[in-house]
């Protein structure tokens, strides 16, 4: 596994985020993207995020994504050598849609902590400039949880639509464009959000959220992870096994459990 230099760590710790990270090769990534949109199009109509939040308990391939050594490696330098995935979610923009992700921060709606918690975010096509990348607010993790209102709004991708209530300076926020097969990973507290995609294809973002082994689900009695690395001494959560069958009937009973109790947290106050 690839570690982060002590320069790269000292950069997520000052400002909550650190990117460029290259983790994967075009051709890779380009397979990886192609698995995605084979499980998208066999997903019954309206049910695609869905399906694509549940491949690493459908999909082989996908768990075995979540403990791959040249994302891990980066991810333990900053959360340590026990580390669960507690989800897998795709940001995709199609071309020349108005699709975009207010500023916000993760800590406020999903229930974990401590706040040991990191997004591992890879670039699955080309995430240039004008394909709508990530913006972050440099330290913004170092304060407090900030209130958010929710919006719902028609076209931002979050579950509510939520937006920090705090005001963001959007001439002190950073944008992290990324080449296809690189990473950026961000803390869990750090104001974050990302425009429309101007471009001429898909702007497929996978991402992967790690926590420490340590953090619990403080929203509901349990809650799911797959084992990423290491060992988990605490069992706070009810861990995911290798998917036998791709898309089994017990592999899809169990994507199914685990998803009602996922929307429940991220949609209770």
């Amino acid at each position: 596994m690839t570690a982060l230099s002590d320069d790269r760590i000292a950069e997520y710790r000052a400002n909550g985020f650190v990117w460029p990270i290259r983790v994967f090769s075009e051709a890779e990534a380009k397979d990886y993207r192609r698995l995605m949109e084979c499980a998208e199009a066999s997903a019954s109509a309206g049910s695609e995020r869905a399906a694509r939040a549940n491949l690493p308990i459908t999909h082989a391939w996908a768990w075995d994504l979540a403990r791959e050594p040249r994302v891990i490696g980066p991810v333990a330098s900053l959360l340590g050598p026990n580390l669960l995935l507690w989800s897998m979610d795709w940001f995709i923009k199609e071309p020349g849609g108005a699709d975009f992700v207010s500023y916000h921060q993760d800590a406020t709606y999903w229930g974990l902590a401590p706040h040991h918690v990191a997004s591992a975010w890879i670039a699955l096509s080309d995430a240039a400039a004008n394909t709508g990348p990530m913006r972050f607010l440099p330290g913004s993790h170092l304060g407090p949880v900030a209130r958010q209102n929710d919006t719902y709004a028609k076209d931002n991708l979050l579950s509510r639509g939520q937006v920090v209530t705090i005001p963001v300076d959007e001439s002190k926020t950073v944008l992290t464009p990324l080449a296809i097969g690189e990473m950026s990973i961000h803390h869990v507290r750090v104001v974050h959000g990302s425009q429309p995609n101007l471009g001429r294809d898909r702007r497929v973002g996978m991402v992967l959220r790690y926590c420490a082994t340590d953090v619990r689900q403080t929203k509901a009695e349990t809650d799911h992870a797959v084992l990423a690395a290491g060992e988990d001494a605490y069992g706070h959560f009810d861990l995911v096994p290798r998917p036998r069958t791709d898309m089994g009937e017990a592999e899809q009973q169990l994507a199914r459990r685990h998803a009602r109790n996922r929307y429940r947290v991220l949609m209770e106050d």
